[in-house]
């Protein structure tokens, strides 16, 4: 690999997340996120002439499975799928009616899609509490966003971290594991949970995680949350961004978003960050 794209899809509220190595083409997808009229598997498929080798599910409420359907399309199906493994029958009671069906959808994509890890030229680790142990230790009503997966991906000094949906409680729980402190230390890159669960994103996590130089989050729920204090320069050192320095972006204010990484003849790092 000489080049990493980093592509966060504006879903609206959802998450959709692909890592691109060139010029292998491997393709990571984390999340099937979707919008009205736009779906990120049709848009690599079409437009990139992509598909995904390995889809990563954070775990399976409707808005990260909106793009399902598409996923059981033949023509868009994703190589590989990897997920936890849930009570589905009661994750689908939680869902609201009209939005319920895309868990059974996601049921029958494991019967057509194998399960599959990470197989490209980086390193994938992903971070989660089983949803026993989420249930047990942060209640019934929250265990399906904290059993999200965590998901660290390293390439050489470059270092992406995509939260899934963990609440606030969930991720502090999980700065105190060692394996958490070993794989995420560095990271550069964070991608939150997009609701801004609770109380915001804590601000000892963000810095166990080796203070980002820019966060990406998928949609806000509160827009104060963008400036608070748990992006300030003390936990993130930001980048230029559309002639200004930025530390938090978002799909919402900054559409779809494209991170372009590599190395430079002086073999240092190089990135850009530019909508698309």
């Amino acid at each position: 690999m000489n080049k990493l794209e980093l592509i966060v899809f504006n879903v609206g509220h959802g998450l959709s997340v692909a890592l691109v190595e060139r010029p292998e083409n491997y393709v990571t997808l984390v999340d099937l996120g979707a919008d009205t009229g736009f779906t990120p598997l049709k848009h690599m498929s079409l437009k990139l002439r992509i598909k995904p080798d390995v889809v990563y599910i954070t775990h399976p409420h409707a808005d990260h499975l909106d793009d399902v359907e598409t996923a059981l399309d033949e023509t868009f199906q994703p190589l590989g799928l990897h997920y936890q493994v849930y009570d589905w029958a009661d994750v689908k009671t939680r869902e609201k009616k009209e939005c319920a069906y895309k868990v059974d959808k996601f049921v029958e994509l494991q019967g057509i899609i194998p399960f599959r890890s990470y197989g490209g030229s980086a390193i994938l680790d992903p971070w989660a509490y089983t949803p026993e142990n989420a249930k047990k230790n942060f209640g019934d009503a929250t265990y399906v966003n904290n059993s999200s997966l965590f998901l660290v991906y390293k390439w050489r000094d470059f270092k992406i971290a995509i939260a899934g949906d963990l609440e606030s409680d969930g991720m502090s729980g999980m700065v105190g594991t060692k394996g958490f402190q070993d794989v995420a230390t560095g990271t550069y890159i964070l991608i939150p949970s997009h609701h801004g669960h609770t109380n915001g994103f804590p601000a000892d996590w963000v810095n166990k995680i080796g203070k980002p130089f820019v966060s990406i989050i998928s949609i806000q729920s509160r827009d104060e949350s963008v400036d608070s204090r748990y992006w300030s320069s003390d936990f993130a050192r930001g980048i230029p961004f559309l002639g200004g320095l930025r530390r938090a972006l978002t799909t919402r204010s900054d559409g779809s978003i494209l991170v372009t990484m590599w190395y430079g003849m002086d073999d240092k790092p190089k990135w850009t960050f530019a909508p698309f």
